[in-house]
């Protein structure tokens, strides 16, 4: 889960939505916000990730959530499949906002 922001006021409302997510899903992996693009992201973000792959069954719980309370953030909900990483952000992507264009042309298709 990466959920991005742009700005102070998106920052805030990404915190808070941050702050949900660990309350409803205590079992989730949070790292540090990340306060300036990086990587393939192309504005600041905070991820998440699902821990372990038996909590793979929780996706559409986990989508669902960020559904109804992503506000108007851009939040890329994306596997670790044996599909790589290209296709992992692309086509197997869930999106909920603004699709993001993602830094990932050098990637391997």
């Amino acid at each position: 889960v990466h959920v991005y922001y742009n700005g102070t006021d998106q920052r805030e409302k990404a915190m808070v939505l941050r702050s949900k997510m660990k309350r409803q899903f205590p079992w989730m992996r949070f790292y540090e916000p990340k306060d300036r693009p990086i990587g393939p992201h192309p504005l600041p973000m905070w991820e998440a990730d699902f821990a372990s792959y038996d909590n793979r069954l929780f996706w559409g719980e986990v989508c669902d959530f960020i559904k109804e309370e992503h506000e108007e953030l851009s939040v890329l909900v994306h596997p670790h499949s044996v599909d790589g990483d290209y296709a992992d952000h692309t086509k197997n992507a869930f999106w909920v906002g603004d699709v993001l264009e993602l830094q990932i042309q050098g990637w391997r298709r």
